[in-house]
């Protein structure tokens, strides 16, 4: 049908218009630099695999079946071992697939589900399960229109603030939002490391309009990609001794014992329970398990390299700075250079990690600052309000897009130029894209 379209389109235009108009050629471009051109749910299909990803399950939903379509059709890999598989499993809903992927990574695993904002409102149980559990598990996110099935084919970064609540109680985990498609590649692999090393689930925050966007990039260095499997003792390391899977530990995090590891009897539940594993309400028991899981945030907020939680374009000692995260990135870029060129000064402070979110740092760098603009693609501004929460930093303009379509650089560039020249309003939406 596409190809129809093509040709329809452009029959039409040489038989209706100008034809030395019309006619153009675009001329070959000579390079020796090897290139990749790929779509976000590949790029996030291949950095799992590299990552060390060899369990996917998954029920299809929109943007973020094709991601799991592209591992089905390279379940197969070849390696420099010989070959090896990735099991693709297709459950019959949403709760069968995060709690599935949970129990891979039990077993040894590296483990993810994928899913969009109906299918993520299934596994919030299972989130909770996991975080309980101290499970390694990785969530791919996409986000889409909501709320309920909203706009199955459209755009949105509205699920932030329920990926940082999703399911009942307290416990934690790790937010990773990419902001373009080789972001998408590196953190869908290292997710995987952030996951085992501290042991609780990740979600990795995407949104429609990086999954099914394409790009050309130079081959991506897959050698800084590293795997680390946090603390994990052997059969050899457990002779004579009692197992303890949620063993009270200085950091929080206990050795792990994948499932059928010899002289490692280990008990899953989801009650409260002792360093066994079996169910315990005692108050002491609950507090300290409940301080032994929570106080992971401390120690990712601690050991992860601020190089990973944020990113700087611009001018950094401008009085005015865009704060925004996500696919926004790319328009806010370009603006930024755009009105560089014109003689505007203007910073932009990309957030990856927004939970734990880096608050000392963030507070750092925008204080004092007369100007901050919050671009996000949602009705309630929400990173603007996690900000003003957590690092003590309030935004004195929101640019906000909520109808379905990416953020373009016209109208990125046209709203933080009002704002620079004080002539905008303290919250603009955008409504560019038919």
């Amino acid at each position: 049908m596409n190809v129809t379209a093509v040709d329809y389109a452009y029959d039409y235009a040489e038989k209706n218009f100008n034809t030395n108009i019309f006619k153009h050629k675009l001329e070959k471009q000579e390079t020796t630099q090897p290139r990749i051109f790929l779509t976000g749910n590949q790029a996030v299909a291949m950095g799992k695999v590299l990552g060390g990803c060899r369990v996917q399950t998954y029920y299809p939903i929109t943007p973020a079946a094709d991601e799991s379509e592209y591992l089905e059709s390279h379940e197969i890999l070849k390696t420099k071992t010989g070959q090896e598989a990735v099991i693709v499993l297709q459950t019959e809903d949403e709760i069968a697939a995060v709690n599935s992927a949970s129990g891979a990574c039990l077993a040894g695993a590296r483990a993810a589900t994928s899913t969009s904002g109906p299918g993520f409102s299934l596994m919030a149980e299972g989130l909770g399960w996991a975080g309980n559990n101290e499970v390694p598990l990785v969530i791919t996110l996409y986000q889409r229109g909501g709320p309920s099935t909203g706009q199955p084919t459209r755009h949105s970064q509205q699920d932030l603030r329920f990926a940082m609540h999703a399911a009942h109680g307290e416990f934690a985990r790790i937010i990773l939002a990419s902001g373009d498609i080789q972001e998408c590649f590196f953190d869908a692999a290292e997710v995987f490391n952030l996951a085992e090393k501290f042991q609780v689930p990740v979600i990795h925050l995407l949104d429609k309009g990086m999954a099914n966007c394409s790009q050309t990039y130079p081959v991506f260095d897959y050698g800084m990609v590293k795997i680390n499997r946090g603390e994990i003792v052997s059969e050899k390391e457990l002779e004579g001794k009692e197992y303890k899977r949620f063993q009270f530990t200085e950091t929080g995090v206990s050795p792990r014992a994948f499932l059928g590891t010899k002289n490692a009897v280990q008990y899953y539940t989801g009650d409260e329970h002792n360093e066994s594993g079996n169910i315990n309400e005692e108050p002491f028991i609950r507090r300290k398990m409940m301080d032994k899981r929570l106080q992971k945030l401390d120690l990712i907020d601690k050991e992860v390299p601020i190089e990973m939680k944020v990113n700087f374009f611009g001018d950094k000692d401008s009085e005015n700075i865009v704060v925004s995260w996500g696919s926004p990135k790319g328009a806010i870029i370009e603006s930024i250079n755009q009105l560089k060129s014109e003689g505007f000064s203007c910073g932009y402070l990309q957030v990856r990690m927004i939970h734990p979110l880096p608050s000392a740092h963030i507070k750092q760098m925008l204080q004092n600052k007369r100007r901050i603009i919050d671009i996000e693609d949602n009705w309630t501004a929400q990173l603007g309000g996690i900000l003003t929460e957590h690092a003590l930093v309030k935004p004195n303009y929101y640019i906000l897009k909520y109808t379905g379509r990416p953020m373009m650089t016209t109208e990125v560039y046209q709203a933080i130029k009002a704002a620079l020249t004080d002539k905008a309003p303290q919250r603009q939406v955008l409504t560019l894209g038919a």
